[in-house]
């Protein structure tokens, strides 16, 4: 992981001691060593089996998806799949039973089932039921294909673990009637079941069970789930077959009506399949989908053996993971994260803790998914707690032999945690990760059932703001919007009544019924997110209907009611002062510390997610952090700085990029008007989360006491810099400080470039009609080289939007924009697309002298030393960075003649900078910006270390 805060680096390697030299709990006792590590040999990476049961989970999901096919392929439980609703219940089914068996599996290897079920009084059951079918299966083979007595097992050890405690608000996961398939009639062979028991139990090949969950940490349950929702259940349109590497689901139908080029591309898009030429030329010749299987059945899925006949039920990786912005954080994440929250609260006055601080902290994650982050709040004030106590002299009355950080963990759990989440199986998740935490077999499932809460954190009310009608949710999107928000307020406004209406019922909400407050806040809410052709959307908007409304929203019978009641389930809105009263009725109400990882979902852009325009709208107007660049994640900044009381503590994973791009400044104006900042935010580097390309950080804040005056200029946030010694860092502020080359020197010309013009731009060194017009790209410039360009367009076909050739002919240098500092060219007047930037010059600036200025050492080191997005992530060099480039000092300009004559010997020859040239172009310029010789060795080695890309790219 690149990394640049000093202290999480720190703890990658290895565990630090904690406040007050107590561990936590899990390093203290040894409670969760991994099953299998010995002690003459390292113990397993609880990463790699987690990437290992992943895979293997995923292919245990695809012999469900079979045994459901099989056992009643016409049944009604498959015939759901014939809707996209269907197909989301029967796979989100087929997840909650793996799940279930996952969930089973782990608490078994921490000896968590004994007792739970008469099925095995050792605590293993599922081990002995694998044990039971791999003896039948050597014994009769055929016999477990017709018997279905295996899974009635499963579910009874589940609900004897269910039936523990009372029911609570639970999620399919631990609702046996969420997936009625699931528990009623036979639906899965016993022959099924050995096969998924065996994807989930056996390592290394073997054929009896070797179970790994022992070496996992409780948070990796929640990888294997997101492992699960990756996949999209689909139904085939004609015959096709799943292909490695990605798994990828090919309709051979589609595929072989194309022209027998084009089916290579369409493999490699869909399937991200490359293949030889050999392959290749029997993929382009096939006359047949029979004949494609054959030509592919090298690269077949082992997951979906064979071909899928049309109508048929399979799992495509799909887009729901990246839709949803859900990724497994890892623990040295939540670690650092958490530790920094807290630490503030924890240590405030300079005392350590007493118990009954800790007990009083109250702690919510507002998108916790499977719970990771609060697991991890729980061991680390549970080890406070334990510490607090021994300080104290006041450890519990324990059980037998209990362990004190086991009670301490079941303490903090009880008192001090709170999530929420849109995803019932994840809550249901984040539920069983904590028991499983604890590691108290004597806990019922559902003592956590009123803390942890299914529903939209975004999406809800406050008591206060239901007295009056919102005008503002009558709009939609579109141009019209201002004018009918507008005729809104008009109306209410020319037909006020001369004597104010009385409060809406559930305004003083702490003295009514909990369900009239609830049906209250239901019904205001539902006015933002009501159809627009319903009855509430066309009642008029004045204060007498408005009262009228709000006091029908508490009779179940009225008609408008039962309409927001059903917006609000289906919309799972989450009200905070009613979902948890205790922390939002005490006298300073929100809570001392929200924590978590929000969903990273993009609004705008080429990542863009759709969005509803009811939805946009409830956003927009309801939360001043969704502008500029609208995301998921900076929504969730603001609501979750919102949450906190006065003196509250802040620590959320978002993109760095929240930290420092413009169009990020309303999310930390937002912010910023309710919480500070902390010094050096942590920033995690650009490969912390398996699969995302993406930089991310630690913003961590403390919420400010209440300033209706306070105002925010969103101003970039500080982020750690262990990467940078002092002579650097001096360097780096100097010449940060000085005046930046004028602005006129830098400008986008490059042709942009649509999906469509794919067909409109061909790969050739030579021109072949209609593409004669000869086109660079970013990867044809070199250092002072302009290589030939190797792309033509069809100028005809995009007449209109492309440039002049004297447009063309007026920009001076070409600068690639694909390159982490800047590289430099004279241009030619040919065109270029928008992967090259355009320089100029000026009075004082030639071309030629800004070529040498841009490719020299001390230019390209304060770029890459200075803009995060340099460094981190896809490399961009963008417009701004090259307008914030420093000049030389005034004094120093004499220099910029001595780089004029240098460039025009170098720069025409178009042959790049050979070692002397280069040595001499650094030296002027570290001359120019009065470099020391400590600066200048500084820079040399930066040089050394960072080569040019390649000239492909």
């Amino acid at each position: 992981m690149s990394s640049e805060c000093p202290q999480l680096d720190a703890g990658l390697r290895s565990d630090r001691e904690r406040v007050g030299g107590f561990s936590p709990p899990d390093e203290a006792t040894g409670a969760g060593a991994p099953a299998g590590a010995s002690a003459g040999g390292p113990a397993p990476s609880p990463d790699g089996v987690a990437r290992q049961l992943r895979e293997q989970a995923q292919d245990a999901l695809g012999e469900l998806l079979r045994g459901l096919r099989a056992a009643d392929p016409q049944g009604d439980d498959v015939a759901l799949g014939g809707s996209a609703a269907g197909r989301r219940h029967l796979h989100a089914g087929l997840v909650t039973a793996l799940m279930r068996l996952i969930f089973l599996l782990y608490a078994e290897s921490r000896g968590l089932l004994g007792g739970a079920s008469a099925l095995d009084a050792h605590g293993a059951p599922l081990a002995r039921l694998f044990e039971d079918l791999q003896e039948d299966a050597r014994r009769c083979p055929g016999d477990l294909e017709r018997r279905h007595g295996a899974w009635a097992r499963v579910a009874a050890l589940f609900r004897a673990l269910l039936d523990r405690g009372p029911r609570g608000a639970r999620g399919g996961l631990c609702d046996p009637d969420a997936y009625p398939f699931l528990e009623g009639r036979p639906w899965l062979t016993d022959g099924v079941l050995r096969r998924v028991l065996a994807a989930l139990l056996a390592h290394g090949g073997g054929g009896g069970a070797d179970s790994r969950y022992g070496d996992l940490e409780v948070e990796h349950i929640g990888t294997l789930y997101e492992g699960l929702i990756a996949f999209d259940l689909e139904i085939a349109e004609g015959e096709s077959m799943a292909l490695l590497p990605s798994h990828a689901v090919v309709d051979l139908e589609a595929l072989v009506a194309l022209p027998g080029g084009e089916r290579l591309a369409r493999l490699e898009e869909a399937a991200d399949l490359k293949l030889g030429a050999r392959h290749a030329a029997l993929v382009a010749a096939a006359g047949s989908a029979a004949e494609l299987a054959q030509a592919l059945a090298r690269r077949a899925s082992p997951r979906q053996p064979g071909p899928i006949a049309r109508g048929t039920l399979y799992l495509q990786p799909g887009q729901l993971r990246r839709r949803a912005g859900s990724y497994y954080t890892p623990r040295d994440i939540t670690r650092h994260v958490v530790e920094r929250t807290l630490a503030p609260l924890l240590h405030a006055g300079g005392q350590p803790p007493a118990p009954d601080r800790i007990l009083a902290l109250a702690v919510c994650d507002p998108a916790m998914g499977s719970g990771a982050f609060l697991v991890e709040v729980c061991r680390q004030l549970a080890a406070h707690l334990a510490a607090a106590w021994q300080r104290a002299g006041e450890a519990p009355r324990l059980a037998g032999e209990e362990p004190t950080i086991r009670r301490a963990m079941a303490l903090v759990a009880e008192r001090c945690l709170y999530g929420v989440d849109l995803d019932p199986i994840a809550v249901d998740l984040a539920r069983l990760s904590l028991w499983l935490a604890v590691e108290d077999a004597s806990l019922p499932l559902s003592f956590l059932d009123g803390k942890l809460r299914c529903g939209d954190s975004l999406i809800g009310a406050s008591r206060g703001e239901i007295s009056a009608f919102p005008a503002a949710a009558l709009s939609r999107g579109g141009a019209t919007d201002a004018a009918v928000e507008r005729r809104a307020r008009r109306a209410l406004t020319r037909r006020a009544p001369t004597r104010a209406p009385p409060p809406a019922p559930s305004v003083e909400g702490a003295r009514e019924p909990a369900g009239a407050d609830r049906a209250a806040l239901d019904a205001w809410m539902a006015l933002w997110l009501c159809p627009q052709d319903s009855e509430l959307a066309a009642a008029a908007p004045t204060p007498e209907a408005f009262a009228r409304y709000m006091t029908a929203a508490r009779e179940p019978g009225d008609p408008g009611a039962a309409l927001a009641r059903r917006i609000a389930e289906e919309r799972r809105f989450l009200h905070w002062e009613l979902a948890f009263p205790a922390v939002f009725d005490r006298p300073e109400p929100g809570f001392d510390a929200v924590i978590g990882n929000p969903p990273w979902v993009a609004y705008v852009g080429r990542a863009a997610q759709p969005i509803s325009p009811e939805v946009f709208n409830l956003y927009l107007r309801r939360s001043p952090a969704f502008h500029g660049y609208r995301s998921l994640h900076g929504l969730f900044v603001h609501r979750a700085a919102s949450l906190l009381r006065p003196g509250g503590r802040l620590g959320l994973v978002v993109p760095t990029s929240v930290s420092d791009l413009d169009g990020y400044r309303p999310t930390r104006r937002a912010h910023d008007a309710l919480c500070a900042v902390d010094p050096d935010l942590p920033s995690f580097g650009s490969d912390a989360f398996e699969g995302v390309f993406q930089p991310c950080m630690g913003l961590l804040s403390t919420r400010l006491d209440p300033d209706p005056a306070r105002a925010a200029a969103g101003a970039a946030w500080p982020l750690a810099r262990s990467d940078l010694d002092v002579v650097s860092r001096r360097l780096l502020e100097r010449l940060s400080a000085l005046a930046p080359l004028p602005a006129a020197l830098f400008g986008e010309r490059g042709f942009q470039t649509t999906a469509e013009d794919a067909e409109r731009i061909r790969r050739a060194d030579v021109p072949v009609p209609p593409y004669t017009c000869p086109i660079r790209e970013g990867t044809d410039v070199g250092e002072l080289i302009a290589r030939a360009p190797r792309h033509h367009v069809d100028r005809a076909g995009v007449k209109g939007r492309f440039r002049k050739d004297e447009d063309w002919r007026a920009v001076r240098l070409l600068i690639r924009q694909t390159a982490r500092y800047p590289i430099a060219a004279l241009s030619d007047g040919l065109p270029f697309r928008n992967s090259i930037l355009a320089g100029f010059c000026d009075g004082t600036w030639s071309e030629f002298a800004l070529l040498c200025y841009l490719n020299s050492s001390p230019v390209r080191w304060w770029h890459y030393t200075r803009h995060r997005d340099a460094r981190e992530g896809m490399p961009q060099v963008k417009i701004a960075h090259l307008r914030a480039i420093p000049a030389p000092p005034p004094a120093r300009s004499d220099l910029i003649a001595a780089l004029d004559a240098l460039g025009r010997e170098l720069g025409p020859a178009n042959a790049g900078l050979p070692p002397e040239a280069r040595r001499h172009l650094d030296g002027v310029v570290a001359s120019m910006l009065e470099m020391t010789e400590e600066e200048r060795s500084c820079v040399a080695r930066w040089a050394a270390a960072t080569p040019l890309p390649r000239p492909d790219g």
